[in-house]
């Protein structure tokens, strides 16, 4: 009897013992050629969760603990890509930069899942004009459809060909197939209405019901890009029917349909922090759009985030001092500082050669600087692009033929009037007073009749 109990006592140690190290890591390394930096940073959905030292001979190794199985990204130099981890996986790189995703490969566990996933990436890739809405909305609804229904299928048979793979992923694969079709025919109308002269197109009786049977609160697919689109696209519609009967701004009422709505909250904490996490910096109505966040989310660690934002957010708010620019380089010769041009309004650009947003802003901006030419406000386009690209730069003022004050940040978006506005995203568009006190730390872009109405308002 002794005997018996002993047996069960040394079973209960060893199985406790196999609890207490339970894999909860990946191993990640590889080899890089042709190197353009000295780090290799991992992040998940929300911040860098590890930045690995490649060595001079172009390897590289660590690993990456508390890991839970789900997509992440690697960046190197200016590129980056997505790829699957799950606890236990030794993964191994291969990547040449000067053919960044045609050159990557894997070996060693996980290697199928994501050699499967940078093959993937490549077949996007090879759609070419199916994949830009400039032609997709040129295309008749049936034929839109129709090319729709084929990628489906050419992606669905993609997957169905691979050998071998955790049927985990393969399930968040095929989640993540059928909401890419339903995200391209959601976006349909928009396709339509951006690039017709006749807005209002609306699809017809015949069109796909692609939202029958989706389920808003599969917990599982939280992890899948494409399902957060969806969700994120279906509660953005419903909140625009809060704005018209509240009469609030867009962002206040995404929130509020966000905290009403959703009954899992997983995914309600997901869809207020994504949202918020850049959101929060650009919204008009900062204290409103703080205490709901506040007020609905639970997890503290994103509180802190939203709070440390909002900390730094409220000392731009109107009335304040604005941050300052000290000696930037003015692409005319010579330095510029923001006290140089006390006495005017100023209307800052903050913008680079690299973002589309931003260059589809400047016929606009130049319409207006030509309006106002001669009026008591200075247009200051504000380049934070990086050293490696300051020639880009230089070059774009010249053949665009930039007008205004054109400066170049001499940190790209790490310069202190970049970080002191707590500017998450570009362009973004700073509106301040001739004293140097800030009007709008977000103002209205130049494409947006909003702007003309701000200076008339200001008697500019």
């Amino acid at each position: 009897m002794k005997k018996i109990f002993l047996v069960i006592i040394t079973l209960s140690i060893l199985s406790c013992s196999k609890e207490e190290k339970s894999i909860d890591y990946v191993i990640f390394g590889g080899k890089i050629e042709n190197l353009d930096g000295g780090e290799i940073s991992v992040r998940n959905n929300e911040k860098i969760i590890k930045e690995i030292t490649v060595l001079e001979d172009g390897t590289f190794t660590d690993t990456l603990q508390n890991i839970e199985s789900g997509y992440f990204t690697f960046k190197y130099g200016n590129e980056n890509s997505s790829f699957y981890l799950k606890p236990g996986y030794n993964l191994n790189l291969a990547l040449n930069t000067n053919e960044f995703d045609e050159s990557i490969k894997y070996t060693g566990n996980g290697s199928i899942e994501n050699n499967y996933l940078a093959q993937k990436y490549l077949n996007e890739e090879g759609l070419g004009d199916l994949r830009a809405y400039q032609y997709l909305g040129t295309l008749t609804e049936k034929d839109f459809v129709h090319k729709m229904d084929s990628i489906k299928q050419i992606d669905s048979s993609f997957l169905k060909e691979q050998k071998d793979l955790d049927p985990n992923f393969k399930t968040l694969e095929e989640a993540s197939i059928t909401y890419k079709w339903v995200n391209q025919l959601n976006n349909f109308e928009a396709y339509k209405n951006y690039i017709s002269e006749v807005k209002g197109f609306k699809v017809s009786a015949n069109f796909p019901d692609f939202e029958k049977g989706l389920n808003l609160e599969d917990e599982n697919l939280i992890i899948v890009n494409n399902y957060n689109m969806y969700l994120n696209r279906y509660y953005s519609k419903k909140a625009a029917d809060l704005v018209e009967k509240d009469s609030i701004d867009h962002d206040l009422a995404f929130l509020k349909t966000v905290s009403n709505d959703v009954k899992s909250s997983k995914i309600k904490e997901l869809l207020l922090y994504s949202s918020a996490r850049y959101g929060v910096s650009f919204t008009t109505n900062l204290q409103n759009y703080y205490d709901i966040f506040m007020a609905n989310s639970t997890d503290e660690e994103h509180k802190k985030d939203i709070t440390e934002k909002y900390n730094k957010l409220i000392k731009v708010s109107k009335g304040q001092p604005s941050p300052k620019f000290v000696d930037y380089e003015n692409y005319a010769g010579g330095t510029t500082s923001l006290d140089d041009l006390k006495g005017k309004y100023v209307y800052v650009d903050v913008w680079a050669t690299w973002c589309g947003p931003c260059i589809r802003e400047i016929p606009s901006l130049k319409k207006i600087e030509k309006q106002y030419h001669n009026k008591n406000i200075a247009f200051v386009s504000m380049s934070v692009d990086r050293q490696n690209d300051y020639d880009k730069w230089r070059k774009m003022v010249e053949e665009e033929e930039l007008s205004g004050i054109q400066l170049y940040a001499p940190k790209g978006n790490k310069s202190e009037f970049y970080t002191n506005y707590g500017i998450m995203g570009i362009p973004r568009f700073i509106l301040i007073d001739p004293e140097g006190n800030i009007i709008s730390s977000n103002a209205p872009r130049p494409s947006s009749k909003k702007l003309i109405d701000t200076f008339n308002e200001l008697g500019i």
